[in-house]
């Protein structure tokens, strides 16, 4: 049997493999090339226009084709033709034909490399590591901090009990039982980073929390009219985990979606299975929560995740610090884009089971 095995070889490979005359038409394209240009190797080869691949791609390759020299761009994001994002290496390298006395270029080989899977496993164990770290002081303080605030509230409650005509003195014991009680509660809030056995997690269905989550968030604010959209693939989307822990991680994000509407608007949440990447061996749950709200700034959205760190009036800065947390003890992670004034996205990465 006389088989070509370079054609299979090609098509297979993990990499994308684009080559260019030099006119810079199209003649080969493998499939990972479409699928990170989004593009048919059948509709490049037709139309054989650059117009129709990213431009920063397209860059690139002018400037081989103008420089005569190979190039190499270690990581650069970008956007196929139905918008889809991707991270990859990508390699240039001018092939000539030396036959004459000057050297005469003759094809331009693209060469991309897929980053995500690897972008996502940097991201998951740099969360990881965070996590623990975290968690061992966040718990530890926790313990510290309960038992004096006890005595605190405490000496509070016997001084208002003792008979004394001083308004202020009054007012000042209010005060500090009140604050006392604040940061009692914000301490509890630690216990939830305390270690978790996996032996007491159960296989839970994601669809069923964010339903109750959104009853219950619904009836909160009832002078804001905002639409809520669900939306997933099926209803079979499990995920190995404490459910009172993932139902805060749910409440808390949706509860920033709700918070960002002033007045009205919408918050769509839709929930999507990955088979393209792994989180802890298993295939990936993308659980997507999007709305219409106020958004948040580059420069605060670089912080968000932080502990205490807060744009809100009232807030601790506390539920988005303490949902990531979670997030990475059931070994994922949550990542957030935003706009200002025209909206805000928040992705949740669980290992699906």
């Amino acid at each position: 049997m006389n088989t070509n095995y370079e054609p299979i070889i090609l098509d297979n490979i993990r990499q994308g493999i684009l080559l260019l005359d030099d006119k810079l038409k199209f003649l080969f394209i493998n499939q990972e090339a479409e699928e990170i240009l989004g593009k048919s190797s059948r509709a490049l080869k037709k139309n054989n226009a650059l117009k129709d691949i990213d431009k920063e791609i397209v860059k690139l390759i002018k400037g081989v084709k103008k420089n005569h020299k190979t190039k190499f761009v270690s990581e650069i994001i970008t956007r196929n033709s139905l918008g889809k994002e991707n991270i990859t290496s990508i390699y240039l390298k001018p092939i000539f034909d030396y036959k004459l006395k000057t050297p005469v270029l003759n094809f331009i080989l693209v060469q991309f490399t897929n980053l995500e899977g690897m972008s996502f496993l940097n991201k998951k164990t740099k969360f990881e590591d965070e996590e623990k770290l975290m968690s061992q002081l966040f718990y530890g303080l926790a313990h510290e901090i309960k038992n004096p605030l006890a005595g605190i509230k405490g000496a509070a409650q016997i001084a208002k009990s003792i008979e004394n005509d001083n308004k202020t003195s009054h007012e000042c014991l209010d005060i500090i039982e009140k604050e006392t009680t604040r940061l009692h509660n914000l301490v509890d809030t630690f216990k939830h980073l305390q270690p978790h056995s996996e032996n007491n997690y159960k296989v839970i269905k994601i669809n069923k929390v964010i339903d109750e989550a959104i009853t219950v968030l619904s009836k909160t604010d009832t002078k804001k009219y905002i639409k809520v959209f669900f939306n997933y693939e099926d209803d079979s989307s499990k995920v190995l985990c404490d459910e009172g822990l993932l139902r805060i991680i749910i409440q808390n994000i949706i509860q920033n979606s709700y918070d960002s509407i002033k007045n009205e608007g919408e918050i769509s949440i839709t929930i999507r299975s990955k088979k393209d990447f792994k989180l802890s061996n298993k295939d990936l749950i993308q659980i997507e929560i999007k709305d219409t709200g106020k958004g948040i700034s580059k420069k605060n959205l670089k912080m968000i995740f932080q502990p205490f760190y807060t744009t809100k009036k009232n807030g601790q800065g506390i539920g988005l610090f303490l949902s990531q947390k979670i997030a990475n003890k059931f070994g994922g992670f949550i990542e957030a884009e935003s706009t200002l004034k025209k909206g805000s996205k928040f992705i949740i990465y669980l290992p699906d089971n």
